[in-house]
């Protein structure tokens, strides 16, 4: 057959485009493999910029060294395992929905169901967006808290009291800002002891008014904004061993930006007394138990002064590690994601723990079992702390110590403690021995891992491999974060009245009183914690015993909510009376600028971190807070949340 030829060589007949070497089900896969990272990318974008980021990061780099079929892999696990995870996230921190028998509740019957519902028709743009608080800068949130504080105070403000006295008026007030409050997720002052016996009549003033002020509502959105997006990075496993430990890298930054511009300001600052007398801000602050260098050397002196004291009364030392159980850590040892992590925070975390203490406490009360030392939480890579306890206990109770201790933290999840290692790895205590070292030596590593690094240069971190110099800035990050307080003593006397025994000058003030007093005074100005607990009664002292107490004393101002305030002053002797206290505290000193070199210049207004005033308006809140507030004062408490337009009330959760 002779062949057929063509005008044009693209005309010729050619074959079929199809999928050579693929079957059917070949071919079906790699079709629901594309649906799949579809889907994936149509979640992911769905999320806030700061999480898309870090998983597109992650993709990018996987597509760079390991080829575009890992990347989108990735991205399809992602959608499946890590999508649930932020889901969960998200529900923990949303607030509770404003439902009928939950309000009735709190309401006591003041509010109806109609009211119910205009009241959250109205908190539907607010509530929007609160949601989208783990994204918002600081400006934005600053805005959304200003909007909830004048929405607050148009809504006190339009509800009638013509009928009420004062009393009533306050709970009235009360109760309609608490319940707004929490629609916010933020908890109302005093909010437990109101439902359980009661609030004061002399807090109900003060706690409205934070709740329709601007500064209070700043301080605790910000607070959740920051602490819901360190959450989603932990959930998205930001924070772990296989990326930054202990603290997310926005944490970390964040957390050395607020030091900067903490320095920054101190530098800008000086103390003034009454007489007008100056001294630097910025020395002061490094004088001080804020430097951590001051802060790590007063702790090893106190642990090592606790140690003298167990040689002197042939205590023994015990070493013990209390692990969360499994449902509280969001990433596994390896790093990997644990499917039984509950969705727990390392504040929640850190709450299982002091209910567990306070179990442990309840019964070696109940058993006569007395106990002092230390307690230091760290955090394990992904962020979920864990503690350390220095015991010191009497030898024949050694042994009920350690099946008291066990014996509660195995008792949560007891069915994942199927072996030895398993109940090693949530308990774990060692006898401390004189011949391995002493417990100061011991406990050093811990402590200065845990403030500076300081003389661990070339130490490393048992779980990521990091120097251990390095990663204290993220140990101290992740306790700025999520407000967790590293070091505890138990026992002992008060460290602020040991801190106030340093600061007396005159020493000339103590021939009038007694011995204990001024062996406790000797100790201190030494450095002696050893003798200045001896002093005070001994490690196991009861508060209503000790020899010198602090002398605490109302200040002359208000604050800006219209309560009183009271400072440290001095020391004095509980048996003599606050009228034999030696004042260490003379003067009275408050933050102000720095004074310009060139004198031409007039200094700037003067600045307080603590406000000396309550706000314009509301002066007469602070005449008289042991009463409850007169028909006068509480007609112009409501005159004055009049005085901010109804207007607000419809606009406050507009957009900005």
């Amino acid at each position: 057959m002779t062949p057929q030829t063509y005008a044009w060589p693209w005309n010729a007949p050619r074959q079929a485009i199809g999928s050579p070497g693929l079957t059917h089900q070949q071919s079906q896969q790699r079709s629901q493999s594309w649906a799949d990272l579809t889907h994936a990318q149509q979640a992911i974008a769905a999320l806030p910029t700061f999480l898309k980021q870090e998983i597109y990061r992650r993709s990018d780099w996987l597509e760079t060294t390991k080829g575009p079929a890992r990347a989108s892999a990735y991205l399809i696990q992602a959608s499946r395992q890590t999508l649930p995870r932020l889901q969960q996230i998200n529900q923990r921190w949303s607030p509770p929905r404003l439902q009928r028998k939950t309000s009735q509740q709190v309401f006591n019957g003041h509010f109806d169901t109609q009211l119910l519902q205009f009241l959250a028709s109205r908190l539907v743009n607010m509530l929007a967006r609160y949601h989208r608080l783990p994204e918002m800068n600081r400006t934005d949130v600053n805005l959304l808290a200003d909007d909830i504080a004048r929405f607050i105070r148009a809504e006190l403000a339009d509800i009638d009291i013509e009928q009420c006295n004062d009393l009533q008026t306050l709970r009235r007030w009360y109760r309609h800002a608490g319940v707004i409050c929490q629609q916010f997720n933020v908890t109302p002052p005093h909010w437990s002891r109101f439902h359980d016996k009661g609030v004061d009549k002399t807090l109900l003033a003060p706690a409205v008014i934070r709740m329709f002020n601007e500064t209070w509502w700043r301080g605790r959105l910000h607070r959740v904004a920051r602490q819901w997006r360190e959450h989603l990075y932990i959930a998205l496993g930001c924070v772990s061993k296989r990326a930054q430990a202990f603290a997310s890298k926005n944490c970390l930054r964040e957390w050395r930006d607020q030091k900067r511009r903490t320095r920054e300001f101190l530098k800008g600052m000086e103390l003034e007394d009454e007489e007008g007398n100056r001294i630097s801000l910025i020395d002061k602050y490094d004088a001080s138990n804020a430097n951590p260098a001051i802060r790590r050397c007063e702790l090893m002196t106190r642990i090592r002064g606790f140690e003298t004291i167990c040689q002197q009364l042939g205590y023994k030392g015990e070493f013990c590690t209390l692990t969360a159980p499994a449902k509280y850590h969001a990433t596994r040892q390896s790093g990997a994601f644990n499917p039984r992590w509950s969705g727990a925070s390392p504040a929640e975390t850190q709450s299982w723990f002091n209910r567990l203490w306070a179990k442990i406490r309840a019964k070696l009360h109940r058993d006569n079992i007395r106990i002092f030392g230390l307690r230091v939480a760290e955090p394990h890579h992904d962020g979920t702390p864990h503690w350390h306890l220095l015991i010191f206990v009497r030898p024949e109770q050694q042994q009920a110590l350690r099946q008291i201790l066990s014996h509660y933290a195995w008792e949560e999840e007891s069915e994942e403690l199927t072996t030895d290692r398993a109940k090693q790895a949530r308990f774990h205590s060692v006898e401390m021995e004189a011949s391995k070292g002493s417990a100061t030596g011991y406990l050093a590593k811990y402590i200065a891992k845990n403030i500076d690094g300081y003389a661990l240069e070339n130490e490393r971190d048992r779980e990521n491999g990091v120097l251990l110099k390095e990663s204290a800035m993220a140990v101290c990050a992740w306790a700025t974060r999520w407000h967790i307080r590293q070091f505890q003593f138990i026992g002992g006397a008060p460290v602020t009245v040991y801190r106030e025994l340093r600061r007396l000058a005159d020493r000339q003030g103590l021939a009038n009183q007694s011995v204990e007093f001024v062996a406790a005074s000797e100790a201190a100005d030494n450095g002696d914690w050893a003798g200045y607990v001896n002093a005070q009664g001994g490690p196991l002292v009861k508060r209503d015993a000790l020899q010198v107490r602090a002398l605490y004393l109302p200040r002359a101002q208000f604050n800006r909510y219209g309560e009183e305030t009271v400072s440290i002053r001095g020391v004095f002797n509980p048996r003599a009376g606050e009228s034999s206290a030696i004042i260490t505290r003379t003067r009275q000193w408050k933050i102000v600028p720095r004074r310009l070199e060139d004198d031409s210049t007039p200094p700037a207004a003067s600045w307080s971190s603590v406000s000396n005033c309550t706000p314009p308006g509301i002066d007469f809140l602070t005449d008289d807070l042991s009463r409850p507030l007169n028909r006068r004062q509480r007609q112009k408490l409501t005159h004055w949340l009049r005085l901010t337009p109804s207007v607000h009330s419809r606009n406050a959760g507009g957009p900005r």
